[in-house]
C-alpha cells in the first residue's frame, strides 16, 4: 500500500472508530499527531487512551506496547487498541485488545474482582 493510501486508510479507520464511540461519548474526536509524546488516536474520553489500527499484517504485541507508552504520555488510567481487520467495514466486527494488567484494572474499577483479589 502506498504511504498516502495508508494514511488515508488510517484516517478513515479513526473516523469510523470516533463515530462508533460517540454513541456513548459525544465529545470523542480524532487527536492530532504529537510525535514521541503521542497520547493515542482518540481524545474526549476522560482517562482512557485509545490506539486505532488498520493493517493487513497484525502486530498485537507491538501495538499494545505502543498503546502503553501513549497511556503513560496521556496519564490515562485505561488503554486499549481498536483494531480493524482487513475488509472489516463494520466497527462491531473489529477487535479490542488490551494488556492483562489493563483488563484487571478495568475489572477492578467495575468492581468485578473477587473481594480477596482487590487491588490496592
Amino acid at each position: 500500500m502506498k504511504p498516502g493510501t495508508a494514511k488515508a486508510k488510517g484516517r478513515e479507520t479513526e473516523n469510523q472508530a470516533v463515530g462508533w464511540l460517540r454513541r456513548w461519548w459525544p465529545n470523542a474526536e480524532r487527536r492530532r499527531l504529537a510525535g514521541i509524546e503521542d497520547q493515542g488516536d482518540i481524545a474526549g474520553i476522560p482517562s482512557v487512551c485509545i490506539e486505532v489500527k488498520s493493517a493487513a499484517q497484525w502486530k498485537p504485541v507491538q501495538w499494545l506496547r505502543e498503546c502503553e507508552v501513549e497511556r503513560e504520555n496521556a496519564q490515562a488510567e485505561l488503554a486499549f487498541v481498536m483494531a480493524r481487520p482487513k475488509g472489516g467495514t463494520n466497527v462491531d466486527d473489529w477487535v479490542i485488545m488490551m494488556t492483562p494488567d489493563q483488563l484487571i484494572e478495568l475489572l477492578d474499577q467495575a468492581d468485578w474482582l473477587p473481594r480477596q483479589s482487590k487491588l490496592g
